[in-house]
């Protein structure tokens, strides 16, 4: 997770909350230093494992408004960007889900993030990147500029960015929870989509739901594998490593993954697309341990509209997750969930200590999910399987991008099964692996060198 963002979830222990209070806390902080990412009109799933419980998932996805369905019909298209991109919120359900299983209430557990709004948070080079990639859009979707272009510019790496309104909404949060859009920032949110084309509703807002929800499974020679349940990718992660061949090369697990893959776009019936996401953590000495993966989905900044009373990034779930293909599985209908690539995953290998883990990376995010299972499952430590030669999926799905120190003889299989082979540098993916766990010793975290993160201990 974001280093600030790690240090405000111990704060959040330190000051007598529990592994859910942690993650709450941390998770809103990211959507302050992270608003390419995450938001609170973004959408969440997470895995938890409690030491009475066992593993559990929650599912808060935003579903589609009422009226999509006729506007995909009518115009025969789903634009992944802009207003008619824009569907149902799902996170603040989810958050408020979360901090229901904490001790210290969404008032305290907002609180650090409404102030890093108010104060001011440094402008990471993570978020200059992403900002910069997404320039065209965010100028596109925002004709009279947004806070996240002053000047017409993002702000320069190094700087200090307040947002004031992303504070207020944070603090309408703080007191209405779950129902944050069925107020006064749904109805600002409302009539921005309208008067740009899109088809949100005041009872579409009010359908917003998190889920608690039984994990989908895998056995791979006694060890359990648990992921979240469709539509996110979960499914699919538990296909390929229950398939895959543990100590196998590159080139096996590729070839199940592609088949996985194909299988899950005819079933779940997913398309595919970048993602702008991120993964936040905690252990406690209770032994609750709790993932969440949040996001605005792609291409960064989601729809690419901002709020400009609240400074929040409008999603792009429904228009990136739906398919404009009428009888197609993914064709909006009210209520339902678009297929997601969000996926998290837990790992019982029956010796009392679960590891719980994600990644971000959309498309990405199931692929490099199995390769760093494989290395666990083949008995290299999760530090040491976090560190292994990744290779990533490419938009067309035989191109791979592989990290330069993998084994020659595993680019010489890639290829000879027929993959086109782009180059790396070591360490150079965008992955985000983030793994937790209680073991007899204490709560354990680590997060991934790839991508600006960290673990944080108390």
């Amino acid at each position: 997770m974001a280093p600030v963002a790690a240090q405000v979830g111990v704060q959040a222990l330190q000051d007598g909350g529990n592994a859910y209070d942690a993650v709450v806390a941390a998770a809103l902080a990211e959507i302050v230093l992270q608003p390419p990412k995450c938001g609170l009109a973004g959408d969440l799933v997470a895995i938890c494992h409690n030491s009475g419980s066992g593993m559990q998932t929650l599912v808060s996805i935003g579903g589609a408004a009422a009226a999509l369905a006729d506007a995909v019909r009518r115009d025969g298209q789903l634009p992944p960007t802009g207003a008619l991109s824009a569907g149902v919120p799902g996170a603040p359900a989810g958050y408020a889900a979360l901090a229901q299983r904490g001790r210290l209430g969404l008032s305290r557990l907002a609180a650090p993030a409404r102030d890093l709004a108010l104060r001011g948070f440094v402008w990471t080079r993570v978020v200059d990147v992403l900002t910069r990639e997404s320039q065209e859009l965010l100028r596109r979707e925002n004709p009279d500029g947004c806070v996240y272009l002053p000047d017409d510019a993002p702000p320069a790496e190094g700087s200090v960015l307040r947002l004031p309104g992303l504070a207020r909404l944070l603090e309408h949060f703080a007191e209405t929870g779950a129902s944050l859009f069925t107020g006064e920032p749904g109805r600002v949110l409302r009539e921005e989509v309208s008067r740009r084309g899109g088809v949100l509703t005041e009872a579409d807002l009010a359908t917003s739901r998190a889920e608690w929800c039984d994990p989908v499974q895998a056995d791979i020679d006694g060890v359990r594998l648990y992921a979240t349940p469709p539509p996110t990718h979960g499914p699919s992660l538990c296909d390929v490593v229950q398939r895959a061949e543990k100590g196998g090369s590159a080139a096996a697990l590729w070839q199940v993954v592609r088949s996985a893959t194909q299988t899950r776009r005819a079933t779940l019936g997913d398309v595919r697309g970048d993602g702008g996401t991120s993964v936040v953590g905690a252990a406690d000495a209770d032994g609750n341990t709790v993932v969440v993966v949040h996001s605005n989905s792609f291409p960064r900044y989601g729809s690419g509209i901002v709020l400009r009373d609240y400074d929040l990034v409008v999603s792009n779930r429904a228009g990136r997750g739906f398919s404009a293909v009428e009888g197609h599985p993914n064709f909006p209908a009210p209520g339902k969930r678009p297929a997601t690539t969000l996926h998290a995953w837990g790992l019982d290998r029956g010796d009392g200590a679960p590891i719980l883990g994600a990644t971000h990376g959309g498309e990405n995010q199931m692929p490099w999910n199995a390769q760093l299972l494989m290395h666990i499952l083949g008995g290299a430590a999760p530090a040491e399987a976090m560190l292994a030669p990744l290779w990533q999926v490419d938009p067309d799905d035989a191109a791979l991008t592989v990290e330069r120190d993998l084994r020659d003889e595993e680019k010489r299989a890639l290829t000879a099964a027929g993959a086109r082979l782009t180059e790396a540098d070591s360490l150079s993916l965008r992955s985000g692996f983030q793994l937790v766990t209680v073991s007899p010793t204490g709560p354990m975290a680590m997060s991934d060198l790839r991508t600006i993160g960290a673990a944080a201990a108390w």
